[in-house]
This record gives structure tokens, sequence and C-alpha cells, in this order.
């Protein structure tokens, strides 16, 4: 349920409140592409994904806030983990800590029906990190996915 705020200053604070965690994503993303240290990487990704949970369940709070880019910044988000991820910057995480990023990141990709948790991260293992990317690959590449077998590989391909 919206809530709808209808004075003036508890929409400026809760402006504010948006803008500052704005900010926060924002810095933690440029730190992101800025550091050298895997470990510095992965804390600053997940601070930036913390920060635009928060913008998105304070804006699902508000009928006045429209936020239409933030599925673009999340996308972009996810993007920039799956290079991360190819970059080796979770190679030093155990099974269980690799897994919960990964399906952190290619969850997007489950909004496509036929894909479920399992095959969101072999694509995203793959290189793949939201529809767009997948939408754009010629459907004769998806074959060269690791894992996905013909029934899986069908549904995708009907569906893009």
């Amino acid at each position: 349920m919206h809530e709808t705020v209808r004075e003036p200053s508890s929409r400026h604070t809760v402006a504010l409140e948006l803008q500052a965690l704005a900010r926060q994503a924002r810095e933690a993303l440029l730190t992101v592409l800025a550091t050298e240290s895997p470990s510095t990487a992965l804390a600053e990704l997940d601070r930036a994904v913390a920060a635009l949970a928060r913008i998105d369940d304070l804006a699902s709070q508000h009928d006045f806030v429209d936020l239409p880019m933030l599925g673009d910044v999340r996308g972009s988000v996810d993007r920039l983990a799956c290079e991360l991820y190819h970059q080796g910057a979770c190679d030093g995480l155990d099974e269980k800590a690799r897994t919960a990023f990964i399906d952190r990141h290619a969850r997007g990709l489950t909004a496509l029906e036929g894909i479920g948790t399992a095959t969101a991260r072999r694509l995203f293992v793959h290189g793949i990190s939201n529809l767009e990317q997948l939408r754009a690959l010629d459907p004769a590449a998806l074959d060269e996915v690791e894992g996905l077998g013909s029934a899986i590989l069908a549904r995708i391909k009907a569906n893009l």
C-alpha cells in the first residue's frame, strides 16, 4: 500500500533521504570502479546494492515517488558484478558466498519464462547478467552456454 504524503515538508524529507541513498550508491560504485582490491570491490558493490534496495523500498512506500530509471541502474550494477566475477573478484569466496553473489546479480534473468535460478547462474557464469544482453545474443550463441539442456535452450529461445 502506498502512503500519500501531502505536506511539502514530508515530501522534502523523503526526497532528502532518497538523495542521500543515491549518493551512497554512487560513491560505492565509484569506489568499485577505482579499486584494485577484489575484497574492497565486492564490499562496495554490496554497499551500493543495499542503498539501491533501500531506495526501492522507500520509493514503494510513497506514491509520489517515481523512479523509472532504478531498474536500469540495477541492471548496470548486475553487469558490473558480472564483469568483476569474470575478472576473478569472487575467486577468494567460498562456494556458498560465490553462489549467493551470482544469485543476487543474476536474478533479473529469471524474469524470462523458462529461466530459473540454476539457468540464471549458468548464464551469469557465461557472462550474461541481464535480459538485454540475453536478447542481444544470436540464439545460436546460447548453444555455447555450458550446462543448458536442449529443453531449456528451446524454452529460452522461444521466449526471447
